[in-house]
């Protein structure tokens, strides 16, 4: 067995043993999961507060929910989907805010890129302030495949829709993503295969 399945199967060990009450199961899904869920959700809300509650949220609905766990995704599927929802239903009604350029953090030299004249740090800036701009739809699906590694399945199962809808969405998201990217110097290479 590979380390993803083994990671796969403790995972789901622990979330059967949080369904049946064990806190340090619930410990140790936290030390896991309460960054990568963080980051998750400060994308979509902007507020580090509010993300730091809606972590706690997020494990105190595994605490109640672990029991009808059914392993019919992945857990890792399972908990992105909670906190997605979670942090939804934390906003609805609320425009979610976007990043500008200005507002965007400076850029750390992480060695500049010969054809452009730009770090690693800058290129993340640019393609996070034009992912900022795609619709809610658009950006969900761009930002849980490139920054949270998730398949189109999983997407599929988080937003609780079909499979090809991620698809449609992610090729309109590209088509959106290229001009923009485009406009701002940024050649098809240095952009990891996005556009």
């Amino acid at each position: 067995m590979d380390s993803a399945n083994e990671r796969t199967a403790e995972e789901v060990a622990w979330i059967h043993r949080i369904g049946q009450g064990d806190k340090a199961a619930l410990q140790l899904l936290y030390q896991r999961y309460a960054s990568r869920i963080f980051r998750f959700v400060i994308r979509m809300i902007k507020d580090e507060a509010k993300a730091e509650e809606l972590v706690n949220d997020v494990m105190m609905e595994i605490w109640k929910s672990a029991a009808s766990f059914e392993g019919r995704s992945s857990p890792s599927t399972w908990i992105l989907g909670i906190a997605r929802f979670r942090t939804l239903n934390a906003v609805r009604g609320k425009k979610l805010d976007t990043v500008e350029l200005s507002q965007a953090p400076e850029a750390v030299d992480e060695g500049e890129d010969a054809s452009t004249g730009k770090s690693q740090e800058q290129l993340r800036a640019l393609m996070r302030q034009s992912i900022a701009r795609l619709s809610d739809e658009h950006r969900e699906v761009v930002e849980l495949t490139f920054f949270h590694d998730c398949s189109y399945k999983e997407i599929a199962e988080i937003l609780q829709c079909p499979e090809n809808t991620v698809k449609t969405r992610m090729y309109h998201a590209k088509a959106k993503l290229k001009p923009w990217l485009k406009n701002m110097g940024l050649a098809e290479a240095e952009l990891g295969g996005v556009t």
